[in-house]
C-alpha cells in the first residue's frame, strides 16, 4: 500500500511540474531591438523551438515517471546520462540555429533602416526621417 501511493504522489507530482515548464519571453539587445518581434524570422524559429522543448520536455517526463516505477532505480541511471547528452546537443544545435535567424532579423533591420550590411549609415533616408534643407 505506502508503495502504491508513493507511485500516485510521484506521477501528480511530475505532471504538474511538466505543466509548469512551457514558457517563452522576447530577446533583445540593451538597443532595443526585439529579435522575437511578432512576424520576425526569429518568432517563427522560436515558436518551432517552443514545440519541439516541449515535445522533447514531455517525453524526458514521460520516460523518468516510467523509471521510477523501478523498484531497484537502476534504469533511472541510463534515463539521466542519455536525457544529459540529448539535452546538450539539442541546446547546441538551436543555438547555432537562433544565432543564424537572429543574424537574418538584424540585416533585416538594416534594409529597413537604409542601412549598409555592417551597421553604418548608407546615406539613404530611412522611415521618419527629417527632410533636407
Amino acid at each position: 500500500m505506502p508503495f502504491r501511493f508513493a507511485r500516485i504522489f510521484l506521477i501528480g507530482t511530475a505532471t504538474i511540474a511538466l505543466a509548469g515548464c512551457n514558457s517563452s519571453s522576447s530577446v533583445g539587445d540593451p538597443a532595443g531591438f526585439q529579435y522575437n518581434a511578432p512576424g520576425s524570422a526569429s518568432a517563427k524559429v522560436n515558436a518551432e523551438l517552443d514545440a519541439e522543448a516541449t515535445a522533447f520536455g514531455t517525453a524526458q517526463g514521460a520516460a523518468g515517471i516510467a523509471a521510477a516505477m523501478d523498484p531497484t532505480g537502476l534504469s533511472t541511471i541510463p534515463l539521466t546520462v542519455g536525457g544529459g547528452i540529448a539535452h546538450k546537443a539539442w541546446l547546441a544545435k538551436n543555438d547555432a540555429r537562433m544565432q543564424a535567424v537572429a543574424e537574418e532579423d538584424i540585416q533585416a533591420a538594416y534594409r529597413k533602416y537604409g542601412m549598409n550590411p555592417d551597421g553604418t549609415p548608407s546615406g539613404k533616408r530611412g522611415p521618419g526621417s527629417a527632410t533636407a534643407n
